[in-house]
């Protein structure tokens, strides 16, 4: 399957994108540069601000457009606005963030145990797939509650990662 993934937001985001880009690959899928060329569009959304929800529905809207057979959603925006996405004329998952971790054996209807692969929140993190760096994840989240910003209602609570795992991403990273 052609798989086209795309991002909104912040460098969260970005690094779950690139988590999917390798597990999509090690699944045997191939990764395309536009949404008009695939089968699978993955958008991950953003909700910090109005233009990010603007933008997220934008790009949602331009995978449907494209005439990608299947459009999956997931982040801050959809997981706030979960029947609003699947509202979008063509979309045809909406993924909640506090399952996006099984994203890829969700969408590719993988039993779990059968995926070979940790969930994104546990996995290493590949080498940068269209960037000169790698991103280095040492925590999920956010623990202040600031009046303007509603990432933690969208993604919960702060949740550091180990010294050992980031340590393993770092040299994961540098292998690659």
């Amino acid at each position: 399957m052609r798989i086209y993934l795309d991002s909104i937001g912040c460098r969260l985001n970005q690094s779950e994108i690139e988590n999917y880009a390798r597990q999509f690959r090690t699944a045997g899928h191939t990764l395309v540069a536009s949404a008009d060329e695939a089968d699978l569009s993955v958008i991950n959304t953003c909700t910090v601000t109005n233009a990010a929800d603007s933008d997220s529905r934008g790009k949602i809207r331009q995978a449907v457009r494209a005439g990608s057979h299947q459009v999956v959603v997931t982040g801050c925006w959809s997981s706030l606005n979960p029947e609003q996405a699947a509202q979008i004329p063509g979309v045809t998952q909406v993924i909640d963030n506090r399952k996006k971790e099984w994203l890829v054996p969700e969408v590719l209807d993988l039993p779990s145990e059968t995926f070979e692969l940790e969930p994104v929140a546990r996995e290493l993190i590949p080498g940068a797939r269209l960037r000169t760096r790698a991103f280095i994840k040492v925590q999920d989240d956010c623990d202040n509650h600031c009046t303007f910003c509603v990432t933690t209602i969208a993604r919960g609570g702060g949740k550091s990662r180990t010294t050992d795992e980031i340590l393993k991403d770092i040299a994961a990273a540098l292998n690659d």
